[in-house]
């Protein structure tokens, strides 16, 4: 990765509130005239030794020399991450004195209404709302956590949402606003759920969860800012005319494939021709990806994956056809029975232009398992797991068709254990259909189900904003939970473009309390956890891991120091993400200050929840195993780097190394 200048960001914003560059040079003495600047260090957090007092700014906060002033300066970039310098009360506001650097440079004093306590890079979003109820926020915890524990939470918190639907709370409600009606797309509207504080909770039905105490910040808050009124389905029913879908079969393309190739190709066919009679023809549009793998000489089998058709292709059919005619299985046996089928899902979520395209599906069709990151021979590097967090991060569902043929019996086991975590959709769950025997004539009914439950979506008249169901599903259907799980998919892509199309804003909280997950049904998550990161601090990380696993496969550090190394590193992105580059994660090891920075976090990553004795007491092959996940994390970075789509630009450069984004917990270490 390139690594941008970290500090960019900070001294434009100096110079735009007009301070002069003695300020950030450490001189802030018309601040602080009783110390000088560089002799400052920010608040400690209390009870800490070494975690310094943060907060994220809110819109519109404007510093001043001193507490209770009017200020005449620029404001300070929302969701700016600032050190805590000084508290101090003047009347009955609280302010703080804060600073850009934890060495010295202070900025004056701001409101502390005007921003958040960030005490760690942990913050939660919404998840998309299909598949469970709006989720409530409560003034207090007790009152949630009594709700959690009751046997009938479900009944109880319909009735609180009904009433907060209405606008109908009582003064004495324990609900202080409720989740917006649409689902809001961080990457139109960005907003954040810090969370300031948590605790266990328990569900009568023997789930467990954490209820959570957030506050609630956006690029586009406005300091009063009213409920927005529940959409009109009429409303909603006219926007969802201009979704459209795109659905791309990759095919695995080896010698083994012929039949399912050839009906693939006559599925889109005539799916085509259907469309073309139809009044949604020009709002669905189909592609292919062809992957194939290496010959026992590790040369490729003509190629690796080729785009036979785009979704572009698909408005001139003839043309298209012809394409689609060039997709034919290989006459040669390749290198084994696994297949780089991760290379195929790849192409198709970055070779195929998806603009414009809301619903967007990939089909996987193979007979074999994948090759996973360690293999020599994977040219992505990636396991399904970094697969599944690429999709998603590109908005795309993963659908695999698994050809359980008699000739690759052996490997059935390993192609289920791959495909069913990787097709796995949040709150939905797997979209992984086996074909038992790899019949061929069953493999068309799938597929040519699995087409029709996306070409339902097109119908407007059953699919607007706040109806559950999908769609209607076929008898058949309803009873086969994966083709009901497909159509919740699709239901759940419309929702989301409903929420970029309509453009709801979280609701304004200072401090609320709520579940992390359904109350109603606790198995589905209403909030997804997110570790909000800049693209420098994603670069420092990428650098440190492979430093780490090169110093430990080399022998260069002890087992025990190795696994220092990445807890530290794990915990430093959790509490101090600008410290993660060079020493500072073997520092952090050395002064045995681990402990305290994982005490407290509601949320932890797969390393922060090992201890030292667990590590140590794992075989070669599951400490191999877990490098091989970590290595390709790293693998992963990368593409999250390059994708400028999902950094936000509170500076307006969105390839500038200051740029954010919420990267998913599970893609950390």
């Amino acid at each position: 990765m390139t690594r941008m200048a970290p500090l960019a960001r900070i001294l434009a914003v100096g110079l735009a509130l007009g301070l002069s560059t003695a300020v950030f040079a450490g001189g802030a003495a018309a601040q602080t005239p009783s110390a000088p600047a560089e002799a400052r260090t920010p608040l400690l957090m209390p009870g800490t030794t070494s975690l310094w007092q943060r907060v994220l700014t809110r819109p519109g906060a404007k510093p001043v020399a001193t507490p209770g002033q009017a200020s005449a300066s620029p404001e300070i970039p929302a969701l700016s991450m600032l050190f805590v310098y000084g508290r101090a009360k003047r009347g009955d506001a609280d302010w703080i004195e804060i600073g850009t650097t934890p060495g010295g440079r202070t900025l004056g004093w701001i409101p502390a209404a005007e921003a958040i306590d960030w005490k760690q890079t942990m913050v939660v979003l919404f998840t998309n709302p299909v598949n469970r109820d709006r989720a409530l926020f409560f003034k207090e915890s007790d009152p949630l956590l009594t709700l959690m524990e009751s046997p009938d939470a479900g009944t109880r918190a319909a009735t609180l949402r009904q009433a907060a639907e209405t606008g109908a709370l009582p003064p004495d409600s324990p609900i202080t606003a409720i989740e917006p009606s649409a689902w809001i797309d961080p990457a139109k509207n960005f907003y954040l759920l810090p969370i300031l504080n948590w605790t266990d909770g328990y569900f009568a039905s023997g789930f467990s969860g954490l209820a959570l105490q957030v506050a609630a910040t956006s690029l586009q808050e406005k300091p009063e800012q009213a409920e927005p009124a529940k959409p009109d389905p009429r409303v909603a029913a006219k926007l969802l005319e201009g979704y459209r879908a795109g659905v791309v079969f990759v095919v695995d393309t080896t010698v083994s494939m012929e039949p399912y190739v050839a009906r693939t190709r006559a599925t889109i066919e005539a799916l085509t021709g259907k469309l073309a009679a139809s009044e949604e023809g020009d709002r669905v549009s189909f592609g292919l990806v062809g992957f194939r793998d290496v010959m026992p000489d590790g040369s490729p089998d003509g190629y690796i994956t080729k785009v036979f058709a785009t979704l572009a292709d698909g408005h001139d059919r003839a043309s298209f056809l012809e394409r689609l005619d060039a997709a034919s299985a290989s006459t040669a046996d390749n290198l084994d029975f696994r297949e780089d089928a991760l290379a195929g899902v790849k192409a198709a979520l970055d070779d195929i232009d998806w603009t414009d395209v809301a619903g967007r599906f990939v089909v996987l069709v193979t007979d074999a398992s994948p090759r996973r990151a360690s293999d020599p021979y994977s040219s992505t590097h990636l396991d399904p797991d970094q697969l599944r967090l690429l999709a998603q991060s590109k908005g795309a569902a993963l659908m695999v068709i698994h050809l359980k043929t008699p000739a690759g019996k052996a490997d059935h086991q390993a192609a289920e254990d791959a495909y069913t975590p990787m097709t796995a959709y949040p709150n939905i769950g797997s979209l992984y259909f086996p074909i038992e025997g790899g019949d061929v004539r069953t493999f068309g009914t799938v597929i040519d189900r699995i087409s029709e439950t996306i070409l339902r979506q097109m119908d407007t008249d059953t699919q607007v904003a706040g109806e559950a169901p999908p769609a209607a599903l076929s008898p058949a259907e309803a009873s086969d939970s994966a083709f009901a799980r497909a159509g919740l998919v699709g239901r759940a892509m419309q929702l989301a473009y409903l929420g970029r199309m309509e453009g709801d804003q979280p609701p304004r909280l200072f401090s609320a309390w709520v579940s992390d997950r359904d109350i109603a049904n606790p198995a589905r998550k209403t909030l997804d956890v997110r570790v909000l990161i800049t693209r420098n601090q994603l670069s420092d990380l990428q650098a440190t891991l492979k430093a780490i696993i090169d110093a430990g496969e080399s022998t260069r550090v002890a087992p025990n120091d190795f696994f220092r190394q990445l807890r530290s590193a794990a915990a430093t992105m959790a509490r101090r993400p600008e410290g993660v580059g060079g020493e500072n994660a073997r520092r952090l090891a050395d002064l045995g200050l681990i402990g305290e920075y994982l005490e407290g976090l509601p949320y932890r990553s797969r390393i922060m929840e090992l201890s030292e004795d667990d590590w140590l007491s794992w075989s070669f092959g599951q400490q191999r195993q877990f490098l091989d996940d970590l290595e390709a994390k790293v693998t992963l970075y990368r593409q999250i780097y390059d994708n400028t789509d999902l950094w936000i630009a509170l500076d307006g450069d969105r390839s500038g190394g200051e740029a954010v984004s919420p990267i998913p917990l599970d893609a950390l270490p």
